[in-house]
């Protein structure tokens, strides 16, 4: 593959992840990440940490698999009426800092969350850690920088 096809591929990947989480596809979402994949919201602009300090959201595939079977259930009592996310992404760069195998890519985007009459509108900065598995790509961290992380957020029901 040539430099600039994997650069494609990887701006591609970065649309077809938010189309998924759009589109409520979260099983296809959830095979996205590698099986040491992290979703990761830190609480701090600056925070580098994950396990040293608490964060909105620091979630494996474990956690992943029983956030998304909960959002899933019939039961999922906070998720009705029903609850809408859209993803407004801006063009994904390509970082240029590859390591052991590890591709970075970056992009800002508004999330909107929508239920009943509520209506929440965040910003963010997205940086991706992608890896080659079996000659696709995965997720090996998503760290999402919410615009505002330490001040009052409202509850976010979806992803991000």
């Amino acid at each position: 593959m040539t430099q600039e096809n994997l650069q494609q591929a990887l701006v591609d990947f970065v649309y077809h992840e938010n189309l998924l989480l759009d589109e409520q596809r979260y099983p296809e979402w959830y095979e996205l990440f590698a099986e040491d994949g992290v979703y990761w919201v830190p609480l701090h602009e600056q925070q580098t940490e994950k396990e040293l300090h608490a964060s909105i959201a620091l979630e494996d595939r474990m956690l992943l698999k029983l956030r998304i079977d909960r959002m899933q259930h019939a039961h999922a009592h906070s998720l009705h009426p029903r609850v809408r996310g859209l993803h407004v992404v801006q063009q994904p760069r390509v970082l240029p800092d590859m390591a052991n195998g590890l591709a970075a890519v970056s992009c800002q985007l508004m999330y909107i969350e929508r239920q009943a009459d509520k209506q929440v509108l965040l910003g963010a900065s997205v940086r991706y850690g992608l890896r080659r598995v079996e000659g696709a790509l995965r997720i090996v961290e998503k760290r999402i920088v919410l615009l505002g992380c330490d001040s009052y957020l409202p509850a976010i029901q979806l992803f991000i």
